[in-house]
């Protein structure tokens, strides 16, 4: 399923302009990278979802390799799935907001645009959902496409979150067939680095075809996909 990140698809962070605008931008309105460890560690972020099939499947593959993540949900998805939320949790990993609607108008500037009010209120939506599903809400917020603007930023910290990018992404939502994936593996294999936080999407199912071959492929190379959440 396609969600609003798709429809004008994210830009690649680890070039261009727009991305060396936000290096600018400091930790304490968006963390961007992972803090140093003696260990090279890498952090999986998966958006859009939960999704009843894909998300599972995703999870059976990060328990195979003791890895962790961080899950920026969709709130009206959150809200089908409490069970799933519950699942994520317990296996370890962190459940992030990613808006209650995830509109066009979050993503892409030509589309139309909300006040920040609605803005606020549609994010303090998903914190609900997701607190009453596990008993905690989020404390970390990714703004989708990582857009930065005024209202982006200063929503999470109204709501007590922290704002979490990335530095490598490989545009998995696109993907159509297993070529796509494998595909995007060699593009990740080849740039991923030690502070990199990836960004995947767990409502495509590609994206297993992906994990398939990036996570032996890290886990051989000595990467910490584990201790990622806990250096963000």
């Amino acid at each position: 399923m396609m969600g609003a990140d798709q429809a004008g698809g994210p830009t690649r962070e680890t070039g261009g302009f727009r991305s060396r605008i936000k290096r600018l931008i400091p930790r304490s309105l968006a963390i961007q990278r992972l803090r140093w460890s003696p260990r090279p560690s890498v952090l999986l972020t998966f958006d859009d979802g939960p999704h009843p099939e894909v998300t599972p499947a995703v999870l059976d593959r990060l328990e195979r390799y003791d890895a962790r993540a961080v899950f920026f949900v969709i709130g009206w998805r959150a809200r089908r799935a409490p069970r799933l939320l519950d699942r994520i949790r317990s296996e370890g990993h962190v459940i992030g907001n990613h808006s209650h609607l995830h509109r066009a108008g979050y993503v892409l500037p030509t589309a139309r645009q909300v006040s920040f009010w609605k803005y606020y209120r549609d994010c303090a939506r998903c914190q609900t959902v997701v607190a009453r599903s596990t008993g905690a809400a989020p404390m970390l917020f990714r703004p989708p496409g990582g857009r930065m603007t005024p209202a982006t930023m200063m929503t999470p910290r109204l709501l007590g979150m922290r704002s979490v990018l990335w530095t490598r992404e490989v545009s998995d939502w696109s993907f159509r067939r297993a070529e796509d994936a494998r595909a995007g593996a060699v593009e990740l294999l080849r740039v991923i680095a030690p502070q990199d936080i990836v960004l995947l999407h767990d409502d495509n199912r590609c994206v297993l075809e992906l994990l398939d071959r990036v996570l032996p492929d890290l886990r051989s190379r000595g990467f910490d996909l584990a201790s990622g959440v806990d250096l963000l």
